[in-house]
Order: C-alpha cells, then sequence, then structure tokens
C-alpha cells in the first residue's frame, strides 16, 4: 500500500466524524518513526545475540598451550603447601607397612599391630611413665611388631638407626649367618642362633643403606617385650624376616 493510498483511506475513516485538528502527514511520520524504532530494536537484539555467542565460543578459540598456561598458573598459585611428615608419623607409618606385609607372609596371626619410640632402646608401652617425645628430623627408632598366634602374644624387635654397623658383631655366636643380596644392590646379614638347643632361639637380619640407615629384625624364642611367653623356637623365621626387611614397598629412608 502506497502512502498517497494511506492518506486517502484516513480521510475516509474521519470523514464523518466531528471535525478535529486531523493532519493525515503528521500521522505517517508517526508510523514511520515507529516502524524505524522497531528495526533498530531488531537490529541490537541480533547483535546482542551475536556477542553472546562469540563470548562463549571465544574461549575455544585461544591458543590451547595459552590457556594451559593460564590453569597450570592458577593452580599453582592456589596449590596449598604440604607440610613435611614427622618423624612419629613416618616411623608409624613404617611400622603399618610392616604390619601389613608380615599379615600377608603369615596368616596364622590372631593380632598384629606396631609400636615404635624414638631412640635405639625399644620401650615397652606399658612400662613407660610418659609419652615419648619425638624431636624434628629424628631417624634412629626401635620398638616392636606385637602378634598373637596359637601359642600365645609375642613380638618382633625392631631398630632403626644410622651410624656404624659390625656384620662380626652381628653374627657373633650365631649358628648360621649368611649375606643375601637385596633387588636394590644392597646386602642383608640373616642370623640364626641356637644357644645350645637344637632349635632356632633367635633368627635376626640387618640391611645397611647407602645412606648409612641401618634396620635390624629380630625374632626370639619368647616376647623380647617383657621376657615372658618362652616357646620352643622363634615365631617368625629368617626368610620371612629378609623378606620384610627388603620389601620395596616399605619406604625405610
Amino acid at each position: 500500500m502506497s502512502e498517497q493510498e494511506i492518506r486517502e483511506g484516513m480521510l475516509l475513516a474521519v470523514w464523518d466524524e466531528p471535525p478535529l485538528d486531523f493532519d493525515p502527514d503528521t500521522l505517517i511520520r508517526r508510523v514511520e518513526q515507529k516502524k524505524s524504532r522497531r528495526r533498530a530494536l531488531v537490529a541490537v537484539g541480533v547483535a546482542t545475540a551475536v556477542i553472546a555467542v562469540a563470548s562463549f565460543s571465544l574461549p575455544g578459540l585461544l591458543p590451547r598451550d595459552r590457556d594451559t598456561q593460564l590453569g597450570a598458573d592458577t593452580r599453582t598459585s592456589s596449590a596449598p603447601q604440604v607440610p613435611a611428615e614427622s618423624s612419629e608419623k613416618r616411623a608409624q607409618r613404617v611400622g603399618d607397612k610392616l604390619v601389613e606385609r608380615l599379615g600377608v607372609q603369615m596368616t596364622n596371626f590372631k593380632e598384629l599391630y606396631a609400636s615404635f619410640n624414638p631412640g635405639r632402646t625399644p620401650a615397652y608401652p606399658p612400662y613407660q611413665t610418659a609419652a615419648p617425645r619425638w624431636r624434628d628430623g629424628e631417624r634412629d627408632y626401635s620398638g616392636y611388631l606385637y602378634l598373637s598366634d596359637q601359642i600365645g602374644p609375642t613380638a618382633l624387635r625392631v631398630t632403626v638407626y644410622t651410624g656404624s654397623f659390625s656384620k662380626d658383631n652381628f653374627c657373633s655366636g650365631a649358628t648360621l649367618c649368611q649375606d643375601v643380596k637385596a633387588p636394590d644392590g644392597s646386602v642383608v646379614h640373616a642370623t640364626e642362633f641356637l644357644h645350645g638347643t637344637t632349635q632356632v632361639q633367635q633368627a635376626g637380619v640387618a640391611r645397611k643403606f647407602d645412606s648409612g640407615l641401618v634396620v635390624e629384625i629380630t625374632a626370639y624364642a619368647f616376647n623380647p617385650s617383657n621376657g615372658n611367653g618362652q616357646r620352643e623356637t622363634v615365631p617368625v623365621g629368617v626368610g620371612v624376616l629378609t623378606q620384610l626387611v627388603t620389601d620395596p614397598g616399605v619406604a625405610w629412608e
């Protein structure tokens, strides 16, 4: 419909009405203004939609290495500081792992747990008058692997220390003293003592690491934690002790 036809139609529509200050040209201009405004609003809406789509698509268009770097920087800056493991926790972790591995090697134990204290002299918990005080960086510790089998309760003595080690002293008086090579190349000294009987009364292993750390595990035909519980022979043989001291799952160092 042309502009002229619109003007004539509006004049006919108001012909029979009371006289009004009616100007068809003004009305047409208003209509055209509304149409222009409507087109402008549509254009703005389209532009907004384009911007929104672009904003979602833009991250995928960024270079991958830069995006990865940004993520790495964020993770690095927000990563919490992990405190160093205390000497007490490290010793207890070793004890827990020994319990786990011994339980796999021998399934006849009714009870099995570890307790360590700082220093080379193990303490029997019921006889302690005060809780042991661990120093920062403490490397020497000792204690027992407490176990209970069909005969009764007993224990294995464990000593971990840094310093000199004498094979001659370790093997002195032993019925058996042999060297076993560990998977990492270190040497394990294994001993058995009869002490005048026909049964093994003491079995022990000692391993010295290149760092100077020495680990000794000893089994007796009695409970070394309290001197009681005499039995015919050791509860754990030298073969199992050797496996414990060379087990890669036990983080001695």
